[in-house]
């Protein structure tokens, strides 16, 4: 059995979604569970709906959402042959539709939205995607079954950012859709999305349906987890910053990990998270062009025999990045005042991406969104407190950098002119972190590159991509 998960782009239109149709059918032999995403753009037009609402502008609102149905009726009519079938089908989403004009109906009177009513609307993105993709499986002879997430994904209720009970995810699985794939049927669910124990969709946050089908698939012990996009696999750099980027053929769970929690954008960062105990690998293909992807598993490419010039296999950044520094005004112990400046960080619900400490001081780097007037005022009842705003991060990632020599040297004489705030480089073996000014990313990210990948690299660890 393998999981197979399609993003919006790959379901974009009627077109597309033939295309995730073939690829199913070229898989069937595997027995796939497939986990499809909103159609694009979809969720955020969802989202705008209701904090359209919010304003009072109900008419607004219910004119977003009504437009973004006409889309979907329109692949119905386009994807399907069945007249009877189409019709049916869009009879579930007139359905859908009113509900949503209710929600927005009440939103609009109370100028309130909720995370739980805004998890309420952006959970009918997944839902309708997949009936017309379990829809389209059956029109093109392929036993398939719709399966609503409320059947089997039970979350905790904290909406919009929903963790999955996992233990009672997996007994559900067992039960709903294990019986579908025995009978050789190919189930389609939605990512994205859950369920609490009192019956209310949530939603696990933004771009999070890899992580959905990474659950199903670690719970299920399936072979292999194929997450299909619009991209030719793991690359080198952001493709829409750098223009020279090579794909990866392989990479290690955990430098996969440290990319997408460090700003890649071809994986949730939680994805690697269920799959990494069991060792199922997880695969990133290109829905629209065939190609072999980037196969993510616990092999490495032998890599760390080669130079030092060659362990790293990739660069991520990100944008928008503050860095935070205090020092506490009372030095009594170092280890008190770390716990109750992570004890606020717990309680506003942000994660640190760096932290250094020097003494009693302690630096971190976060987003630069998560820096509130009530966090500043929060972290300066234990110390004096400097924010340095617009900074952005780098991290370059590559299994068995923290031992090898020549590496640090390399980086900085490529970076001569470039102010670094902040340095990671140790807590793992698989990545070095950096905090310069925002508005040097792109060309620090540019040079580390052309450095890095364009003159010395490891045969077989990269391919070209296609022009």
């Amino acid at each position: 059995m393998i999981v197979m998960k399609f993003g919006g782009t790959s379901n974009e239109d009627a077109a597309a979604m033939r295309n995730v149709i073939r690829l199913v059918k070229n898989h069937i032999d595997e027995q796939p569970v497939v986990v499809i995403s909103a159609i694009a753009k979809a969720t955020n037009e969802l989202e705008l709906t209701a904090r359209t609402a919010a304003l009072g502008k109900e008419d607004e609102a219910i004119a977003i959402v009504t437009r973004l149905f006409e889309r979907h009726n329109t692949i119905i009519d386009n994807l399907l042959v069945s007249r009877s079938v189409a019709s049916e089908l869009e009879g579930i989403f007139f359905h859908h539709l009113a509900e949503i004009k209710a929600l927005v109906k009440g939103i609009a009177i109370l100028r309130e939205l909720t995370p739980r009513m805004l998890d309420a609307i952006c959970s009918y993105g997944e839902r309708l995607s997949s009936r017309i993709i379990a829809a389209g499986l059956l029109e093109a002879g392929v036993e398939s079954e719709w399966v609503d997430a409320r059947d089997f994904m039970l979350t905790d209720d904290n909406f919009g950012r929903a963790q999955p009970v996992l233990t009672a995810v997996e007994v559900n699985l067992e039960k709903e859709i294990r019986p579908l794939v025995a009978q050789r049927k190919v189930p389609v669910t939605q990512g994205f999305i859950g369920i609490t124990r009192s019956g209310e969709y949530t939603t696990m946050g933004r771009e999070s349906s890899d992580y959905s089908a990474s659950i199903i698939g670690g719970a299920m012990n399936a072979a292999k987890v194929q997450i299909w996009t619009d991209v030719d696999g793991i690359l080198t750099a952001d493709p829409r910053v750098v223009k020279s980027v090579k794909k990866l053929k392989r990479l290690s769970f955990e430098e996969a990990f440290e990319l997408s929690y460090f700003g890649a954008k071809v994986l949730h960062p939680r994805t690697m998270l269920p799959v990494i105990e069991k060792n199922i690998p997880v695969q990133i293909l290109n829905s629209k062009r065939d190609g072999t992807g980037t196969m993510v598993d616990f092999h490495f490419d032998g890599n760390e025999e080669q130079p030092d010039a060659v362990r790293i296999k990739s660069i991520a950044h990100k944008n928008d990045i503050a860095v935070v520094s205090i020092f506490p005004r009372k030095r009594f112990s170092p280890y008190m005042f770390w716990e109750e400046i992570f004890n606020v960080l717990t309680a506003y619900g942000i994660t640190t991406g760096m932290t250094a400490t020097s003494e009693f001081k302690i630096a971190f780097a976060v987003d630069e969104t998560t820096v509130s007037e009530g966090l500043v005022h929060e972290l300066e009842k234990f110390g004096s407190l400097e924010v340095l705003h617009k900074k952005g991060s780098i991290c370059l990632v590559g299994k068995g950098m923290r031992g090898a020599g020549g590496i640090l040297p390399r980086i900085f004489q490529t970076l001569p002119d470039f102010q670094v705030y902040m340095i990671s480089f140790g807590a793992s073996d698989a990545n070095i972190t950096l905090v310069i000014d925002d508005e040097c990313l792109h060309e620090a990210v540019n040079n580390l590159h052309a450095a890095l990948f364009e003159h010395d690299e490891l045969p077989g660890m990269f391919e070209e991509l296609p022009h």
